[in-house]
């Protein structure tokens, strides 16, 4: 019996046992390497598992969602900061043409909703438990793969998913019309495949699903199916693992040097999955897209602007870390069938769950920072030994990650939809948070009993989706412990976990002692207290926390140090507040440290961070000092900033100080308040000190997590003393003294192509109330070139300063209530310092006029030229008491050394003339400077969080 007689009695018997069962779909296609174009000829036969009669059907096209910028893949793209798509060219989209629909062998009428969704009407319905052949008949313009990863190459190869027509799945009798956003979660049916490729001679083929033969592929799939068409042949592992025959194909390319290791890495990893899932699927293909989406984050080397590469880790383990995630994603994703959607916590929780162990397993003494302390070294010392950092093991990636995102008040719950979860908490929150959780309950109710469930679950659900009811009821009937606590209230809140052991009390004739644990949220968890002797775990016992201030009873020992969630058991906000000495000068409290340089917290230490500060200004010249503080890269509720400072330029003490305190609030409108309290005394002119203190209150919205649109409401009190020109002490404009109130509107909406800020001001003092409004407008008319638009427009209600000093600002401002940190030469009238721009007020950059008194408008705009130059132009007009009403305008070019941060202007053409022809010329040329760390960090994380 020849193969060709084998394969159609297979396909026979698997069509018949799938019509009964599932979905069947036969696609005959044809690539056209030319046009980037597949002919497709598909039959999809429909098996009706609802519990009612149909009398339409949809398919999902998610080729249209390539079609332009409207649908919700041109959305959410925009939203990822990814602009790809808003500005390809109409070649470089995807689309379906020429679609043919033909069901009992007559055309179909159909009809397209929402650019992505065929609903495709029947002739009669379609009964419960029946299935229908639909024949298509359609062309697939495949987009270009720099989109979202799928689509062709420039290298000629075609990573093919979601491109194909797909039936619907459906829920309680409804189809599930989820657009396509590129999230790796779509709403299709377990279906089984059978598909002939034709492609030109000089490509290969590989797939998710088994291939047959250069051109024919067949299997099962719960998801879309990914196919490579390529000219290079992938490189296949072939494994034994106990009973099952695996077989791992790598879609990207390998050095030949590296082939042993990676056969060496899979086989290990292959089995530990083995061993915690049970039997793997035959086939195990790893995209260049599953290789992207599922990096390790942290291991790769180290580039110093091409001056100097530091390895953090070795070429080996890189290759294990990286190759586990991808691999257990893969695993994982085809043993387990769930609504991603709302269930998406459950896989990732796994996959990282089992990545923490992987790690803690075959890595148990590797560092976060791997080699990298001891790569880096300055005059022979090696400074990163020196922080904490350097001893923190690679497992508290997943603990570092949820906190700082936790203390910025940006985490969602863990069973928030996946669709609405920001970029950076679907790894954070989907991912590292729920392993964690995974790994609590895994040591709460047994790590045996905890993987043995979740074993036994994945292989009785292999066909059908798996809830989190199941889950709990199968943790529950394992253990015999009652979860409730996790998964009718942990996953459903946002509420951070917060414990502190406050004190313990110890009496003589009793045989335990009493420990006072303060549970902050008040959200009811079971929590493990610990004893340690000589740094190791003697005793321990697990509590159950439902009140915020409660007594526990432990056994009596001799024990130096008492602790609670040991090991980071759970995802907490702060574990600073765990521990307690039991013996000695620091009973019942913590040591204390002071740290050279921000650290990560040392939860064993009360820590007070210090570092050299240099500043300078034209004033001071050189400040030096030192900056005491306690902010760690995690945010607190109280922070603290004090830097005496030494000024150079005076011989005198100088220095500043803050003191801020955050209330995050995680319900109503606002996602924090925060209070501030400022001083700084230094110098604004020759000679001439000044002291400023501020106290404020800031209101802070809540934004979606989604969404770039943040709003600020502050209020302020600003009192200045300035000391006075012995010289000058007979002048009326010389104010010594004077006090600010300040409310402030801010709103900001960042999007990557359309951007948006406003600020409303309203100013009082004892001299006058002024209102002023600036609006920001910046648009991407074409990929990284941009036009800018702003408005500012200020008023007094009244003036009774006798001087320019509170006056708009026009082409300089006098920053009278000291806001500008980096204004190097606030008092200079001529030289280097003064050509210093400042984008406020009213942002000429030629010398046309100092001040405005009344009122002023002006709009500024700039425009994109060539490469890093722009033009650009300023116009305005504006009022001075006692004088006429008067219109200015200038324009130049712009060169962005640094966008935003350094930058040259050169003005040109103005109302002064054509500037280029007049004396000093490079006098009037002017420059800003704002390196402003927190600019820099707001900046990087757009579209994260």
């Amino acid at each position: 019996m020849n193969f060709k007689i084998i394969y159609v009695i297979l396909f026979l018997n698997s069509t018949l046992f799938s019509l009964a069962q599932k979905d069947k779909i036969i696609i005959t296609a044809t690539l056209d390497t030319l046009s980037k174009t597949l002919a497709v000829n598909q039959k999809i036969f429909f098996y009706n598992d609802t519990k009612t009669s149909l009398n339409s059907i949809y398919f999902h096209s998610a080729t249209n969602s390539y079609s332009n910028n409207h649908t919700e893949l041109g959305k959410r793209k925009l939203e990822d900061r990814n602009k790809v798509l808003y500005f390809s060219k109409l070649k470089e989209r995807g689309k379906i043409e020429n679609l043919t629909i033909f069901t009992q062998n007559k055309p179909a009428l159909f009809l397209l909703r929402d650019f992505e969704f065929y609903e495709i009407y029947l002739y009669e319905p379609l009964l419960p438990d029946k299935t229908i052949m639909i024949e298509l008949n359609y062309k697939i313009k495949l987009p270009v793969d720099k989109i979202s990863g799928y689509g062709y190459s420039k290298d000629g190869s075609y990573l093919l998913k979601y491109f194909f027509l797909q039936p619907l799945s459906y829920k309680e009798n409804k189809p599930l019309l989820v657009p396509f956003t590129d999230t790796e979660f779509s709403p299709y049916r377990n279906t089984d495949y059978e598909i002939n490729f034709q492609y030109p001679d000089n490509y290969f083929i590989d797939s998710d699903l088994k291939v047959i033969d250069s051109n024919n592929l067949m299997g099962t799939s719960k998801d879309a199916i990914s196919i490579l068409i390529s000219k290079k042949n992938n490189i296949k592992f072939n494994y034994k693992i106990k009973e099952d025959s695996v077989e791992v194909s790598i879609g990207y390319g390998i050095k030949d040097s590296l082939l042993n290791i990676y056969q060496n890495k899979i086989e290990r990893e292959l089995s530990y999955l083995h061993k915690k899932l049970g039997p793997l699927p035959s086939k195990i293909f790893i995209s260049t897209k599953i290789k992207k989406n599922q990096n390790f984050i942290g291991v790769d080397d180290i580039n110093f602007f091409g001056i100097k590469e530091w390895n953090l880790f070795s070429e080996e383990d890189q290759i294990d870390l990286k190759l586990f995630q991808q691999i257990a994603y893969n695993v994982i994703n085809q043993k387990i069938e769930l609504d991603k959607n709302f269930n998406h916590w459950i896989l990732n929780g796994l996959l990282f769950y089992y990545q923490y162990n992987y790690i803690k397993e075959f890595y148990p003494n590797t560092k976060l920072l791997g080699n990298l302390p001891n790569e880096v070294s300055v005059f022979k010392i090696k400074p990163l030994k020196y922080f904490f950092i350097s001893k923190v093991p690679l497992t508290d990636r997943y603990k570092l990650g949820y906190r700082y995102i936790a203390t910025q008040n940006y985490d969602q719950p863990i069973n928030e939809k996946y669709l609405n979860l920001s970029n950076i908490n679907q790894i954070i929150i989907s991912g590292f948070k729920t392993g964690l959780s995974f790994n609590f309950i895994s040591d709460y109710i047994g790590k045996n009993i905890f993987e043995e469930s979740i074993k036994t679950m994945v292989q009785q659900n292999n066909d059908k989706e798996l809830t989190s009811e199941e889950l709990k009821n199968s943790l529950e009937k394992s253990s015999k412990r009652n979860l409730d606590w996790f998964f009718n209230d942990y996953i459903n809140t946002n509420e951070r976990i917060n414990f502190k052991i406050k004190k313990f009390y110890s009496q003589e004739n009793q045989d335990s002692i009493q420990i006072n644990i303060y549970n902050k949220t008040q959200l009811p968890v079971p929590i493990l207290i610990s004893a340690k002797k000589d740094k190791k775990i003697v005793n321990e016992k697990w509590v159950y926390s439902t009140k915020k201030d409660s007594l526990y009873s432990f056994p009596k020992g001799n024990y130096d140090e008492l602790l609670i969630n040991q090991n980071y058991l759970f995802p907490e906000i702060n574990d600073n507040d765990n521990s307690l000495i039991t013996k000695g000068f620091y009973k019942n409290k913590k040591r204390f440290q002071l740290k050279f340089y921000a650290d990560v917290d040392n939860p064993n230490y009360t820590q007070i961070f210090y570092e050299p500060k240099v500043k300078w200004n034209n004033y001071d010249k050189f400040i030096l000092g030192i900056r005491f503080y306690n902010r760690s890269p995690f945010s607190r509720p109280f922070e603290y900033s004090f830097a005496p400072t030494y000024s150079t330029g005076t011989n005198s003490l100088t220095g500043s100080g803050s003191l801020n305190y955050n209330i995050d609030m995680e319900t109503g409108i606002f996602r924090r308040i925060s209070l501030n309290s400022n001083y700084n005394y230094f110098h604004y002119d020759k000679g001439l000190s000044y002291t400023q203190y501020s106290e404020g209150l800031s209101f802070i919205f809540k934004k979606r997590p989604r969404s770039e649109i943040s709003r600020t409401i502050s209020v302020g009190f600003n009192s200045v003393e300035r000391e006075k020109d012995p010289f000058k002490l007979r002048e009326k404009n010389d104010y010594s003294h004077y006090n600010l109130l300040n409310i402030s509107y801010i709103y900001s909406d960042k999007k990557i192509i359309n951007e948006w800020y406003g600020r409303t001001d309203f100013q009082h003092s004892n001299l006058f109330d002024k209102i002023s409004s600036e609006i920001y407008y910046r648009h991407e008319y074409a990929y990284n070139k941009k036009i800018t638009l702003r408005y500012f427009g200020g008023y007094f209600f009244n003036n009774r300063s006798n001087s320019t000093y509170f006056d708009f600002g026009i082409d300089h401002i006098t920053d009278y209530s000291f806001s500008y940190v980096d204004y190097l030469g606030r008092s200079a009238t001529s030289g280097l310092l003064y050509q210093q721009y400042i984008m406020a007020e009213g942002g000429f950059k030629s010398l046309v006029d100092k001040s405005a008194s009344k009122w002023i408008n002006t709009l500024n705009g700039e425009i994109h030229l060539w490469k890093l130059f722009d033009l650009y132009a300023d116009a305005g007009v504006y009022k001075s008491n006692g004088k006429s009403i008067r219109f200015i305008y200038d324009s130049g070019v712009k060169l962005r050394i640094i966008p935003d941060f350094l930058e040259l202007y050169f003005p040109m053409q103005s109302t002064l003339g054509f500037e280029p022809a007049m004396k000093n010329y490079f006098s009037n040329i002017r420059f800003t400077f704002n390196f402003n760390l927190s600019a820099v960090v707001n900046h990087l994380r757009r579209g994260w969080y």
